[in-house]
């Protein structure tokens, strides 16, 4: 497995910290003068360790215009990914289309949560001169956008929705951003269709190399 110049840098002054500790608590016994300055060098070597440790990566920053609008079960979800506040276009970008059942119920100061991952599907997003493009054809039997219903102390209220999830890596690392989008039963095909060298590699992942929608979504 492969490591960013910023993860190796963090492990080595990590192991330093550790070995140079073991030899301070370990010189404390016979002099307790070089065990001290040992024991601050372990210090030192730990407190660089902490300034280069890895961080969470920035999440991706798109704004998704719909095409068509909205997305049609029976038809396309598609549309285009417009980079926002500096986002890059990442590297090997996809995207995951997510159908969730989310049911709810009230409690006295809480309100408790099941979901389902109904349907879901990823495929290769298309870099083009200023967006990334995509398109689906989620089947039509599926369950559109619904309102999210007034929640009740007595019984389960559920709703569908559908999220857009964007994934691809920038400067070695794996980003991603989740978007929420309206999709209706009908048959809309997108009005700027994708190109013709991108339809032709527009094709879902094998369902047993998709990511599972619960882990990509737990967050």
């Amino acid at each position: 497995m492969s490591h960013t110049p910023e993860q190796r840098l963090y492990r080595a002054w990590l192991v330093m910290a550790l070995l140079i500790t073991v030899m301070g608590v370990a010189a404390l016994a016979y002099n307790p003068v070089p065990a001290i300055v040992t024991l601050a060098a372990a210090a030192f070597c730990g407190w660089r360790a902490w300034l280069a440790r890895p961080r969470a990566p920035e999440p991706l920053s798109f704004r998704l215009e719909t095409d068509p609008a909205p997305g049609s079960l029976g038809g396309d979800v598609g549309g285009r990914l417009y980079p926002e506040d500096g986002t890059a276009f990442p590297a090997d970008p996809e995207v995951t289309l997510v159908c969730t059942r989310l049911c709810e119920k009230a409690g006295h100061q809480t309100v408790s949560h099941r979901r389902d991952w109904v349907w879901w599907e990823t495929r290769p997003a298309f870099t083009e001169s200023n967006c990334l493009t995509f398109r689906f054809e989620p089947p039509g039997s599926l369950t559109g956008t619904e309102p999210r219903p007034d929640l009740s102390e007595t019984e389960w209220r559920c709703h569908h929705y559908w999220t857009l999830v964007v994934q691809g890596a920038v400067a070695g690392q794996v980003r991603e951003q989740r978007l929420r989008l309206r999709v209706t039963p009908g048959d809309a095909r997108m009005v700027q269709p994708l190109a013709p060298e991108s339809e032709a590699r527009n094709q879902p992942l094998a369902r047993d190399e998709q990511e599972p929608a619960d882990a990509m979504l737990e967050a």
